[in-house]
């Protein structure tokens, strides 16, 4: 499990807005290198908690949770798939069209619709690629 302290920053209806502080853990963290929070001082990520803004209130202090198979899966979805397309559409443009101008903007015209698709189906990614709230950090009333 991938884990970050954070301050609850905003609470909506469906989600919940935590800021991410990077602590030195994230150095010595194996998946520092697949995770966007080990990259900057602060972030803010969104936990989608139906029932949370009942439990959480503005400003508590949570731990913010990951499975490193979500981490892994945003890594494959966000730059090894668009690889692929990008490489592939390269090489089979190449092989029709030797004018290199027509090879990258084909190239690259080729991750439009994959970003579309992404967009399309960003409700179902939510429930996959997400961090949730550590239960025993709850505040209680």
């Amino acid at each position: 499990m991938i884990e970050h302290s954070g301050i609850i920053d905003s609470i909506e209806p469906d989600c919940i807005k935590v800021r991410i502080i990077q602590s030195p853990a994230c150095s010595s963290c194996n998946a520092a290198l697949f995770c966007n929070a080990a990259e900057r001082k602060e972030r803010i990520v969104d936990v989608y908690d139906i029932d949370a803004h009942t439990v959480y209130g503005k400003g508590d202090t949570v731990t913010v949770l990951a499975s490193s198979r979500t981490g892994f899966n945003a890594v494959f979805i966000a730059f090894v798939i668009p690889f692929i397309i990008l490489v592939g559409g390269i090489f089979i443009i190449s092989r029709i069209t030797g004018d290199e101008v027509s090879i990258a903007i084909g190239g690259i015209s080729l991750l439009i619709p994959y970003y579309i698709f992404l967009y399309f189906i960003r409700r179902r990614l939510r429930d996959k690629i997400s961090f949730t709230i550590k239960e025993k950090n709850k505040r209680f009333n």
